[in-house]
Parts: structure tokens; sequence; C-alpha cells
């Protein structure tokens, strides 16, 4: 979903260190590379979920109540 492992790519970004500090303070990560990496896989789970909000409702789908745990192997 966020792209495939191993495949990284070397970088320098100027970042707002007070803003990163806080971050790290408030976060279980003690690296910046998977804070930013975490923070970057939240921006796009958002972003989606945005996009599917903004569609809600657009599309008509046929399927029951059970259909859809059935698909997620959840019955």
């Amino acid at each position: 979903m966020f792209g495939n492992k191993g495949a990284n790519m070397r970088m320098s970004v100027t970042l707002d260190e007070r803003l990163l500090e806080e971050a790290l303070e408030v976060s279980d990560k003690r690296v910046k590379r998977e804070l930013i990496e975490e923070a970057l896989k939240e921006f796009i789970r958002k972003e989606r979920r945005d996009e599917a909000i903004r569609h809600a409702g657009t599309i008509q789908i046929e399927m029951s109540l059970e259909e859809p745990l059935r698909m997620r192997g959840e019955s």
C-alpha cells in the first residue's frame, strides 16, 4: 500500500527543528526517519479517506451487510 520496502531515497530537506522535536516527544518513534515515514503514511491515509468521503454516495453498490465482512474474511 505504501510503496516497495527497500526502495529508499536519500534526500536532504529543511524542517522546522522545534516541530520535529515536539513530534518526537509525543510519539513512540525514536528515530527521525521512522517519525517522518509514519507522518507520510498517515498523510496518505488521510488523503485517501478524504477522497473516499468526497465520493461517498456517488456510486451505487448492490450488496448485503454481510458481504463486506465475508470479503474481509470476518464471517
